[in-house]
């Protein structure tokens, strides 16, 4: 049952962000090919194609290679530092002329090294050795993506290996420590931060300092949310997106978009379905019979609940500006790509019952 409410969901969230996108693409009436939603509907069939290759080839087979995913993961992420290509902001995410995005791909190839190696140690559960080997294999990838510098992808790194240590029962003892940790260098970590990172934090305690600067995306997001109202300005109507006023409409604020011409029912819809999809991966996980599939459900499903909490949270202004696109609904396709292999392995899980050799119905 859970599989075909996966796949149901899926292709929701799929026509919403083509719609989503075509809404404020500023393109939409040029030839084909040529449009921000014509590349989308693309990588949407590029996403639904990988969707299938990783939903077809037992996870079990993906998992026991998690130690080839973290060199592969590792010198894809080295290689945007040295052969990266840069944006506007000076940072290096991209290979291949803006069209790769590797740290989307490391959060899929973390998660199946962690599923790998924690399965593996699972006699050493709750010892210290394992928390701090995990933790150097873990902050390697999370170093090089901090240093592109993309903040956002670091965060969601950080967040599926605590929750691998989460699910793999590392008692409270362990977890006080690593917070006091936290909490230790949370200062510090200032000073490693960009100045546009630092005035996006600053902008989020107060953004009407700087209205027309760091500010400008937050309060812009805000008002196109509260000018939807409760059933929204209408489809393709609204002043932030349609005059263009809300900056990243159509990537980090889509949301914002949504909800201006939509309104609060269209939000919640979308809230809804990324809500049913993070419980539905977790549902999987727990009903998975065995310690693999248990672990990579989870991680993806904790990753995917972080990035749109976050994105949300971001476009509310109930959260730091930290560049995590709205999984499914933002433009782009390296974001949407992993996504949907994310989701084909969790399918995956889900019909194999745990079993090694097992045959899908599509």
């Amino acid at each position: 049952m859970e599989d075909k409410a996966l796949i149901l969901i899926l292709v929701a969230l799929s026509l919403i962000g083509v719609l989503a996108v075509y809404s404020v693409d500023p393109l939409r009436g040029e030839e084909w090919g040529a449009s921000l939603f014509s590349k989308q509907i693309i990588w949407n069939f590029v996403g639904w194609l990988v969707f299938l290759f990783f939903s077809q080839i037992d996870y079990h087979q993906w998992v026991k290679r998690g130690w080839l995913w973290y060199l592969l993961m590792v010198l894809s992420l080295g290689a945007v530092l040295v052969f990266g290509k840069g944006d506007e902001t000076g940072s290096r995410r991209w290979l291949f002329s803006q069209s790769v995005q590797p740290s989307e791909g490391a959060k899929i190839a973390l998660a199946l090294f962690l599923a790998h190696y924690f399965s593996e140690q699972r006699e050493n559960f709750d010892f210290w050795p394992l928390l701090l080997k995990s933790g150097i294999l873990s902050f390697i990838p999370l170093v090089l993506i901090f240093e592109e510098p993309d903040l956002g992808s670091s965060l969601v790194l950080l967040v599926i290996w605590l929750g691998g240590l989460f699910v793999c029962g590392f008692s409270a003892k362990k977890w006080a420590v690593i917070g006091g940790i936290g909490v230790g260098l949370l200062p510090l970590s200032w000073f490693f931060l960009e100045d546009y990172q630092k005035a996006r934090l600053l902008s989020f305690i107060d953004p009407g300092k700087d209205p027309l600067g760091s500010g400008y995306h937050i309060l812009q997001s805000k008002i196109a949310i509260g000018a939807g109202g409760f059933t929204g300005q209408g489809w393709l109507s609204g002043t932030q997106s349609q005059l263009y006023f809300l900056p990243a409409r159509h990537t980090d604020f889509i949301f914002a978009s949504w909800c201006e011409q939509l309104g609060f029912l269209g939000g919640m819809v979308i809230i809804f379905l990324l809500g049913a999809l993070s419980y539905l991966f977790l549902v999987i996980a727990l009903r998975s019979p065995d310690l693999e599939g248990k672990i990579l459900a989870s991680l993806l499903g904790i990753s995917l609940l972080f990035q749109w909490a976050v994105n949300i949270g971001m476009n509310l202004g109930v959260m730091p500006v930290t560049g995590i696109a709205l999984p499914f609904i933002s433009y782009g396709g390296s974001s949407l790509v992993a996504n949907l292999a994310s989701a084909g392995l969790v399918y995956n899980i889900s019909k194999s019952g745990g079993k090694e050799s097992w045959k899908l119905w599509i």
